[in-house]
Formats: structure tokens, sequence, C-alpha cells
């Protein structure tokens, strides 16, 4: 079997973040094949690159480059490059996607392609489609304009109707590990906390976030508040008040941390798993809009304090 056209392939577009290194090249060629689904739906936890890959995949479809998709100096690629690209769309939405979102996509990939090529259309985040707008969806995707793919993102694809999943070719993507984690950080030149790599290896893009941070509070600014609260140096009420604005973050990280201090057997297990189970209630309240965030962090707090006064 001849592997060459593979390899020009990989030199021709390099993948944006090298955990997907081996998954691109595959997809590429599927695409010189012809055996690209029309619905793809890239599958990942928060932070992993699935849009910057899902954009990579589309100026691949787009190129028109024989044998070296997302060539770079084709006419498709050089508009795509400008963002102008006349048959390349995207959805996405901070909140939620809309029904009238999905229709105006789907309105500009009917008839035919103004570059005489493929179209592609990315809906990230697809998860937080409504329900109108996800049924909007679900006749271009049983029945495609000619070389239309849709391609579609999402770290929660149990909120996506089970007809959306149903017509999509789900694509699992690779995730670092925390030795590839930590090569990808040294050669960002940043320097992550233990803890942290420990936390979110499978979530590179969060931790770099996270360490570029100008603002904000960090992992140590978390243990700092710990340890006064534990000390009786600090107040529940005065920790939940600094946090509130990262309460998500927060309790993530309390969650951790309660782990490490209940790996039974020992006799810290049954003192830190109660409030363990209360955090992962706590993390699922965070995400109602309206949610009293500071009172939400003072109550798990003032567990954690009355549990530290009865160790001492």
């Amino acid at each position: 079997m001849n592997t060459q056209p593979q390899a020009q392939l990989k030199v021709q577009l390099k993948a944006c973040y090298p955990w997907f290194d081996t998954f691109l090249g595959q997809m590429l060629s599927r695409m010189d094949a012809q055996k690209c689904h029309h619905g793809m739906l890239l599958l990942g936890p928060e932070g992993l690159g699935k849009a910057d890959l899902a954009v990579q995949l589309a100026q691949a479809l787009l190129c028109k480059t024989p044998g070296q998709r997302g060539c770079g100096q084709c006419q498709a690629c050089l508009l795509f490059a400008a963002g102008s690209h006349p048959d390349f769309h995207q959805v996405q939405s901070e909140k939620q996607i809309g029904v009238d979102d999905i229709r105006q996509a789907i309105e500009k990939l009917q008839g035919t392609a103004q570059l005489s090529g493929a179209k592609a259309l990315i809906i990230h985040q697809a998860d937080s489609m409504t329900e109108s707008a996800a049924n909007a969806l679900l006749k271009t995707l049983e029945e495609p304009t000619r070389q239309t793919y849709l391609i579609l993102t999402s770290a929660k694809p149990h909120r996506l109707l089970p007809t959306i999943l149903s017509r999509c070719e789900k694509l699992l993507l690779p995730q670092p590990d925390k030795a590839d984690c930590g090569r990808w950080l040294a050669s960002e030149q940043i320097v992550a906390e233990p803890a942290l790599l420990e936390m979110y290896y499978a979530s590179p893009l969060i931790l770099r976030q996270m360490a570029n941070a100008e603002a904000g509070l960090g992992y140590q600014d978390f243990i700092t508040a710990l340890d006064g609260l534990r000390q009786g140096s600090t107040s529940a009420v005065q920790v939940a008040g600094h946090w509130q604005e990262q309460a998500a973050r927060f309790v993530h990280w309390l969650q951790h941390w309660l782990l490490s201090q209940s790996k039974p057997p020992g006799p810290q297990f049954n003192q830190w798993w109660p409030l363990y189970q209360a955090s992962l209630v706590a993390s699922k309240q965070l995400t109602h809009p309206g949610i009293n965030k500071a009172l939400l962090l003072s109550g798990l707090l003032s567990q954690l304090a009355g549990i530290s006064s009865r160790s001492v």
C-alpha cells in the first residue's frame, strides 16, 4: 500500500495540537478517498481544542489542491485564511444556539457552492442548540445538498437530541495523557502547578488559560483560602464572597482536594466523603442561572470548617 499521499498531507496541514496529529492524518486520507461522512460530530472534553480542529477539517474539505488538503496556497485556502471564504460558515453562541441561527446557516448552504467545490458549516458546542434549533437541522443532516459537510462539536453529547446523534458520525477525539500535556506546556513555555496538571491534563487549553491569566484567583490562592478556613483565621462567608465569581472553578478544585483527603482506608474517609458528595451537587446547581453563588459556596465551606474544627 502506498503511504506517500498521507505523508504529504501531514506536511501540508499540521495539526493545531500534537495530540491530533494521527487523527488529522487519517481524516485527510479519508477526504482524498471521498469517504467522509457529511455529518461529523467531534467529541471530547472542554479545553481539548475541538473548535480549532473543526476549522482545520473545514479548511481541508474546501481546499482546491488535489492530494494536498489545506495547502495554504490555492484560492480557497487564501480566502479561508482571510476569513472570507463564501462557502464556509460557523454557528456559535455563549449561551444557546437558537432556531433562527440554524435556519440562517442552512440557508447559506443551499444551492451550488460559489467556488464550485465543497461547502462546510461548523456548529460549535452543538449541545447548546435549543430543541427547535436541533429539529431545524435534521433535514439538512438527512438530505444534505451535494458536497455539503456539517461539523458539530460537543463536550456534552448527552444533551443532544437522539435524532441528531443518530445522523452524525461520532468521532471521539484523542486526548493527551499527563506526559503529553506536560511536554506541550513546556513547548509553550508554561509551568503548571502539579495539582492542576493532574486535574486538567485532558483539557490542556483550560490549563494554558489558567497559567496565562493575568488576573483572577489561582490555585495557590485556593490553598491559602482552605488553610485559613481550617485554621479559623478566615470565615466561610469571607472566602465565599472572595471566590463567588469563580465559584465553578473553586468547587472543581475542592472536589479534587477532597478526593486526595478521602482515599480509603483511613479515618479521614468518613469525614470528607459527605462533603465531596455535597460538592457534586453544588456543581450541578452552579449551572442554573440565577443561583446565589456566594450562598452556595458558604454552605460548602461551613461544612469544611466544621469538619476541621472537629479534627483539632
